[in-house]
Parts: structure tokens; sequence; C-alpha cells
């Protein structure tokens, strides 16, 4: 690929495409040859990476503001319009992973942080495929395409469409992971090879209107391609009838959900809530019924059991030391030096006896509790409206769970 090229990257789903960009990132083991890349890449990936953040910011991604150049990629990218509805423009907070941006707008967010940070060389995994074909049209003339803000820069554009095809300098055309042709779109098309064949399939599959005028020309030109692309619309327009009437009765019986409104204006992600000052008994209480109220009852009433035999057998070592009787003569009498020494011990098994239940019963009882709370948790999150997923980060629920 030479520098300031606009390469196209094709094939069938599977074929290897991706997996050609992961390469070049040197994201796959390199068996023989060599890769060479040359200054600043810039990766836009098929799933869009969208950070819990405003919309400026993720565009922006740590890189100092240019207002001309800022300006200049959103509208470029298609997202002035989607600016212009929002409350706070393009302060409007994110949700976590863009969950509240539609797939269009995430890719074309993804697509103008990479515009935006002015990289040499540009790896573009299929950005159009989540996006109109009118937006489609208006990304690469105004991005990717020959006239476009990236058309002094190296671009290896992966594509599932063919509308654009005749506009770049070089297409690939990839089938079971190795490059099967490679050259214009012209040269591939008199081949009648893997790229005819994938053109022909992408055709019957898309709408007539969609395609640009000098493709068609092109086609018109080749009598044989024109032949195999009309049978193959012929199948298409069958298959096309039976389906309608099914979807036609499917339609009948759908229903319309109006949208859950989102509190607040450009803020999605409140700040957690959370209580301070003394725990209310209704918190003991809580976990009390959790534990079970016979676990419950047994671990406080052993509790309470140890600290009582603890003071009273404080109380009667003291009352053995400061027992006159127990001596004559400075000579400890042995009946009674026995009699202390048997019921202080009795304090002492009593004791071992009720702390060793208590640590039974709170083990027991905190493992339970443990259970109940975590079940209650989870079948509350499995009935929550989607809007406490749009509002409530991911972390912060495994961060619950967690406790």
């Amino acid at each position: 690929v030479q520098p300031g090229q606009l390469v196209a990257v094709v094939g069938a789903v599977g074929s290897g495409k991706s997996s050609l960009i992961s390469a070049f990132l040197g994201e796959m083991d390199k068996i023989s040859g060599y890769v060479n890349t040359t200054g600043k890449i810039a990766y836009v990936p098929q799933q869009a990476w969208i950070q819990n953040a405003t919309l400026k910011d993720n565009i922006l991604f740590g890189v100092g503001y240019n207002s001309n150049e800022y300006q200049k990629t959103i509208e470029n990218c298609a997202l002035k319009p989607d600016f212009d509805m929002l409350p706070a423009g393009d302060s409007t907070e994110i949700g976590e992973k863009g969950i509240n941006l539609s797939g269009g707008q995430k890719q074309r967010v993804s697509l103008a942080r990479a515009v935006y940070h002015n990289a040499d060389t540009y790896l573009l995994d299929d950005p159009l495929s989540a996006v109109d074909s009118h937006v489609g049209k208006h990304i690469f003339d105004n991005v990717i395409g020959p006239q476009g803000q990236l058309n002094t820069k190296t671009r290896v554009l992966v594509t599932h469409g063919v509308t654009f095809l005749h506009q770049v300098d070089t297409i690939v055309v990839m089938k079971g992971g190795e490059i099967s042709e490679m050259g214009t779109f012209k040269e591939l098309l008199a081949k009648k090879g893997e790229f005819a064949d994938f053109l022909v399939q992408h055709i019957a599959e898309t709408e007539q209107e969609e395609l640009d005028d000098e493709i068609k020309e092109l086609i018109d030109e080749d009598e044989a391609l024109k032949q195999k692309i009309e049978r193959k619309l012929s199948i298409r327009n069958a298959s096309d009838s039976v389906k309608s009437n099914s979807s036609q009765n499917r339609r009948r019986d759908s229903v319309k959900f109006d949208a859950i409104p989102v509190k607040g204006k450009d803020k999605l992600i409140q700040a957690e809530k959370m209580e301070t000052g003394k725990v209310k008994l209704g918190v003991y209480l809580h976990y009390l019924s959790s534990i079970g109220w016979f676990l419950g009852l047994a671990t406080i009433v052993f509790l309470v059991l140890t600290q009582v035999v603890s003071a009273i057998s404080s109380t009667w070592l003291s009352k053995w030391t400061s027992d006159t009787s127990a001596a004559v003569n400075g000579v400890q009498v042995v009946d009674k030096r026995n009699y202390y020494i048997e019921v202080y011990a009795g304090f002492g098994v009593v004791t071992v006896i009720s702390v060793v239940l208590a640590s039974f019963a709170l083990a027991f009882g905190s493992l339970r509790a443990s259970r109940v709370l975590h079940e209650s948790m989870l079948a509350n999150i499995l009935r929550a409206p989607m809007s406490f997923f749009d509002t409530t980060p991911t972390g912060r629920m495994v961060n619950r769970f967690g406790k």
C-alpha cells in the first residue's frame, strides 16, 4: 500500500477482512513475510468503542481542542445534526459503552475521533455499515474518498458494499483468509473472477437505487455480467413476494412502545446516593431477617451469654482473691481452694462452649444472609426497567454484588 492510497478490502462474511486489519495492527502472529508501517496509525473498529464521557471528550480523546479542525471533523462525519438535536450539544454525557447512542451514531463518533487525531495511516473496519446510505455517501465523499478530509492519508477501508469501489485506488478481494484478487475496479471486473461474483451477489441483495451511475454503466457494458445479475434479481424478487405476505401478518401484531424519558437534560448518570450517620434500626432488622430469626436470635443469645459468663468469672476471681477465710495461718484450705477452682473452671467451660456456638451460628447465619441478599438483589436487577441500565454504570452494580 503506497502512501496516500485508498485501498478497499472486500469479500464474503468470514473471508478474513477484519483479520487482515488485525495483521496490520500486529494483533496476529506473523508466519512469514514482513509488516512495515510508518507514522501514526488510527484504527476504527467494526464495533465502536465509546467512553463514559461527553461526546466532545469522546472525540478529543485527550488531544488539545482546535475549534476549526473540530468543527470540520464533526460536519464531515455527519455529527452536527445530531449535536443540534441534543439539549446540551456535544457536552451531552454518553452512557456506559454508548448505550444511549444508536449504532450509526457510535460509529460516527468513533470515526470522528480517528479523523481528529490526524494520523498518517487509517485502518477503517467497515465504518459505513452502521449508517444509512445517504449518510454513508456523505462520509465517504467528505472524509474517506478522493476529495475527502483524509485524501492525503493512507487509507485501508474494509467494506461490504460496492457503491464507492470505483473511486478507490486498489481493491483487495479476500477469500478463505487469503488475498484472492487485487487490482482496480475495471481490472477486476474484466477478470470475471471472485470480485465479479461478489459484485453480482451484492447487487442481487441490495436496492438498485443505491448503486452509483458509473457502476451501472460499467455493468451495462458487460452483457454476460448483466444477464447473471438479472437472473439473481428474478430469484430474489420471487422470494421477496413470499416474505412480504408473512411480514404483513406480523405487522398487524406489532406494538409500539414509547421511549422512556431520561431525567435531566445533559447529565445521564447521576451521582451515587449514600446515607451517612448512624445505621438505622431497620437495616439491622433486615439483615437479621436475612440471617433467619432462629439463627439470629441464637447468635445474640450465645454472644450475650459469653459476655455475662466472662463478667461473672471475673467477679468470682475477685471474690476468691479477697476471701480471707480461704487461708489459715498463711496456708490455704484445700477444700475452699478446690471449690473456687472448680467454679472458676466451670465458668471457663461455659465461656468456651458459648463462644464456639456463637461463632458457628454467626458463620452459618452470615452465609445464609449473603445468599438471601444476593438472590434478592439479582431478582431486583432482572426486573429493573431498561432505563435503569442506561443510567447506572456496570461497575456500580458489580461493586454492590461484590459486597
